[in-house]
């Protein structure tokens, strides 16, 4: 990792970051010192006082036990060289396109941890609405959310932007669809852009985007399903729901999905993502029973053959890492109802036919 340039503040305290050290200001110590450290730190790194992470830097840090991220090691590369490229001060246009919980959204959250919330900012794209029309997810609210400081530096993060790409039409037959993406367009081209004061008492805003990066999140599902289904007419074999294999989405694709020809166009990076396999969602599991363990203070075990049945499940209903978290989150629930002062909670698996099987070996001729 690199240290610190050599313009940082004081020398008084001294704390040890991930991306080097970092010499406090304060004089207050302990722990209130080291949370307006952590405050001052990330700033400083937005703010290019403190040296970046290099790329590699990035990637390894998402895969590591406080990242987080399982698999997707391409993803994570693309991920790292966007934020590693916005804070030298070139700003991107990405689109990330995979199966519901492959881990899109979970790489930018972590980011977003990382980096902090006034740089990386995750927004539901889906509920986005024109400037002028009733709602209040528009482009100009996003901004106004966002420091004033930060507004021309941030990661937009536009989370199920695949909703964003489908027609919408209104009573008169506008389609709003086409009117956000007008609206993108600026953004994405880097612009200036400016927003009236409005019917909501906030005061003008302009926002010089030359600084801000987008990224698209989406899974494009029935984009997917009609590559797959194309492949499977030139003598492939079909898989099962969740076992998707990234197909290449090319500027083309995403036309004919929706998107107009002029956003594409200024989409610099697309990244395809696989839908986690068997290996991977055995981990996450493993990964959130030691969660729960250091949460309770006490062991979690879930048996090897448990993990790789609610990976089965997850995999092959295409219901994702969230699905794995949560359905282990509510057995050790169940277990904490029955005893929660237990010393340890285990999970073993049972075959379906459990009983009956032990009803045969006890059985009297």
């Amino acid at each position: 990792m690199h240290n610190s340039k050599s313009n940082m503040l004081c020398n008084d305290t001294v704390h040890t970051f991930p991306h080097g050290v970092f010499f406090c200001p304060h004089e207050t110590k302990g722990d209130a010192c080291m949370e307006m450290s952590v405050r001052d730190y990330k700033r400083a790194i937005a703010d290019g006082k403190i040296d970046n992470w290099s790329p590699k830097d990035i990637e390894q840090w998402l895969h590591s036990d406080v990242g987080g991220i399982v698999g997707q090691d391409a993803a994570c590369r693309a991920a790292a060289m966007i934020v590693y490229n916005h804070f030298e001060r070139r700003p991107s246009v990405s689109l990330f396109a995979g199966p519901t919980g492959c881990g899109k959204t979970e790489i930018w959250r972590a980011l977003r941890r990382e980096y902090s919330a006034d740089n990386v900012h995750i927004i539901d794209a889906s509920t986005l609405t024109a400037e002028g029309w009733r709602g209040s997810n528009k482009i100009s609210s996003i901004f106004r959310s966002i420091r004033p400081d930060r507004r021309g530096r941030c990661i937009l993060v536009l989370d199920e932007f695949d909703k964003v790409l489908e027609p919408q039409y209104g009573a008169q037959g506008t389609n709003y669809s086409d009117l956000i993406q007008n609206q993108l367009l600026r953004l994405c081209d880097h612009d200036t852009l400016f927003f009236g004061a409005g019917d909501d008492s906030n005061s003008a805003l302009s926002v010089d985007c030359a600084g801000v990066s987008v990224v698209m999140l989406g899974a494009f599902a029935r984009l997917q399903e009609r590559k797959s289904h194309a492949k499977k007419h030139i003598g492939f074999g079909s898989a099962p729901a969740g076992d998707i294999q990234a197909e290449e989405i090319t500027v083309d694709d995403l036309i004919s999905y929706g998107m107009r020809a002029e956003l594409a166009g200024r989409i610099n990076r697309i990244v395809c993502m696989d839908s986690l396999t068997i290996q991977d969602l055995v981990r996450i599991g493993k990964d959130e029973a030691d969660h729960l363990s250091l949460l309770l203070d006490r062991p979690v075990d879930i048996a090897p053959d448990a993990l790789i049945m609610l990976a089965r499940i997850a995999l092959h209903k295409g219901l994702g890492a969230r699905w794995m978290k949560s359905k282990i989150g509510t057995m050790i629930d169940d277990m904490i109802y029955d005893d929660p002062d237990a010393p340890r909670y285990v999970f073993e698996y049972e075959p379906p036919d459990a009983d009956k099987r032990r009803q045969e070996e006890f059985s009297i001729d």
